[in-house]
C-alpha cells in the first residue's frame, strides 16, 4: 500500500519525520510531499490558480528514510497533495497522512487548519485522508501520536471507502496513560485559542491553550481529558466513514484503562 505523507510545518519538521518513520517501519511504501517551509493556517489554499503558474519543487533524500522519495514544494500542503494525488509524480497513493502537527486541530477551528485541509484535499481526488495532531512543544508526544497514526492508517486501508477523511487528535501522554479512543463530534471551540491585539498599524495574532466551553464528549473535551479523539469529516463529498476505527485503534494499543471507561 502506498502512503503519501505531508504536513504544514515544512518538509524538515520532526512531526512529519516521526510519522513517516513509524509508517515505513510497518512496511508501507512511503512518499513525502510537503511544503518547503512553514504554511500553518493556510487552510486548503493551493497558493495560486494562475494559468501557466510554475511551482518549484526540489527532490530531497533523508538518511533515516532510505529509498523514500521526498518532494519539497514552494506551495502550501494542499498543492503538494493535489499534485501527488493527480498522478504528477507517479501512481496516486492509497492514503494521505497529514502530520504529525505540533498543536491540536480540534473544534470548528479545523476550517483554518492546513493539516486537516491536506487530508480533505486528498478526498476530493478520491484518496483517503488522515490528519494527525498532538500538543505543542515541549510537551508534544510524537511517539504516542505516531503509534496512533499507524493503527488508524491500518484501519483506513483495510476498511474505509475512498474519499474517507479522519481527523485524529492525540493527548500528550505516554501510550500507557492514554485513557482510550473515542469517535467525537467537533467542539464549539478548539483547544487552540486565538485572540488579537490591535495597534495603529497591525493586528497581532496571539494563541493560547483553551480548556473552557468545550462541550461534553467533543473532540476538544476528550483530548483535554486524556483520550484520543477521532472525527470523520468531509469536504465536497458526503462522508460518513469512521465507525469502527476507534475500537480498532484502542484494541491495537496498550490502554489499561480502556476496559474500565
Amino acid at each position: 500500500m502506498r502512503i503519501l505523507v505531508t504536513n504544514d510545518d515544512g518538509i524538515d519538521a520532526p512531526g512529519l519525520h516521526a510519522v513517516a518513520t513509524a509508517l515505513a517501519t510497518e512496511g508501507y511504501e512511503i512518499t513525502i510531499a510537503a511544503p518547503r517551509g512553514e504554511c500553518s493556517g493556510s487552510g486548503s489554499s493551493l497558493g495560486t490558480l494562475e494559468h501557466g503558474a510554475e511551482i518549484a519543487y526540489t527532490e530531497r533524500r533523508f538518511g533515516h528514510l532510505p529509498g523514500v522519495q521526498a518532494l519539497s514544494f514552494d506551495a502550501p500542503p494542499a498543492f503538494a497533495v493535489f499534485a501527488a494525488c493527480a498522478g504528477v509524480f507517479g501512481a496516486p497513493p492509497d492514503l494521505v497522512v497529514s502530520g504529525i502537527n505540533p498543536g491540536p486541530n480540534t473544534g470548528r477551528m479545523i476550517l483554518n487548519s492546513s493539516t486537516v485541509a491536506a487530508a480533505l484535499t486528498a478526498s476530493t481526488l478520491g484518496v483517503r485522508g488522515l490528519a494527525v495532531s498532538c500538543g505543542f512543544p515541549p510537551e508534544h508526544r510524537f511517539d504516542t501520536a505516531g503509534r496512533i497514526a499507524v493503527s488508524a492508517a491500518q484501519w483506513m486501508l483495510a476498511h474505509s471507502a475512498h474519499r474517507a477523511v479522519l481527523n485524529v487528535n492525540v493527548p500528550d501522554l505516554d501510550i500507557s496513560e492514554v485513557k482510550g479512543v473515542r469517535m467525537a463530534p467537533l467542539a464549539p471551540r478548539g483547544l487552540l485559542g486565538l485572540t488579537f491585539d490591535k495597534t495603529p498599524d497591525t493586528v497581532r495574532l496571539l494563541r493560547f491553550a483553551n480548556t473552557e466551553r468545550l462541550g461534553t464528549g467533543t473532540d476538544s473535551a476528550l483530548v483535554r481529558d486524556g483520550y484520543v479523539s477521532i472525527s470523520a469529516i468531509s469536504a465536497v463529498a458526503a462522508n460518513s466513514e469512521g465507525s469502527g476505527v476507534a475500537a480498532h485503534v484502542e484494541a491495537c494499543l496498550p490502554f489499561p484503562a480502556a476496559s474500565e471507561s
